[in-house]
């Protein structure tokens, strides 16, 4: 079994998330999901970023500084929180400073209106949970 890396090093040779990847390194947070955490990463894939509609995806992406660190603030939990203990929690707090509802439906976890597709990907600073969907914080 090899070592585990950290999140960032994980996301960076997972093709599924290369996109989540190379905007997380444009606004910097790919140091943060570097470091010692831990951290929870609701990663969305690449077909989660090509369906979120023009208009939001050309206004994340002309303010890697604002909006888009924002967005991806927004997609990181505070611990090591695996599928069975994500699923407990009702309103966790993001690295955003505001919280996201989670549920369970027909045994999916849904975090806001984004399903948990890919869960436990561990890493040696924390876990990603590859997600359907970008979540966009109010």
């Amino acid at each position: 079994m090899s070592e585990q890396q950290t999140i960032t090093a994980t996301l960076s040779t997972d093709e599924r998330f290369s996109f989540f990847f190379e905007v997380l390194t444009k606004t910097g947070l790919n140091a943060v999901l570097s470091g010692p955490g831990p951290f929870t990463a609701c990663a969305p894939t690449n077909e989660a970023f090509r369906r979120l509609s023009p208009i939001a995806f050309d206004a994340v992406m002309q303010d890697p500084e604002g909006q888009m660190t924002r967005v991806l603030q927004y997609h990181i939990l505070f611990g090591m929180l695996v599928q069975r203990d994500l699923k407990k929690l009702n309103f966790p707090k993001t690295r955003l400073g505001t919280t996201v509802e989670i549920n369970e439906r027909a045994g999916v976890v849904v975090i806001n209106a984004a399903k948990v597709i890919i869960p436990d990907i561990l890493c040696s600073n924390g876990v990603i949970h590859g997600i359907d969907a970008v979540l966009i914080p109010k």
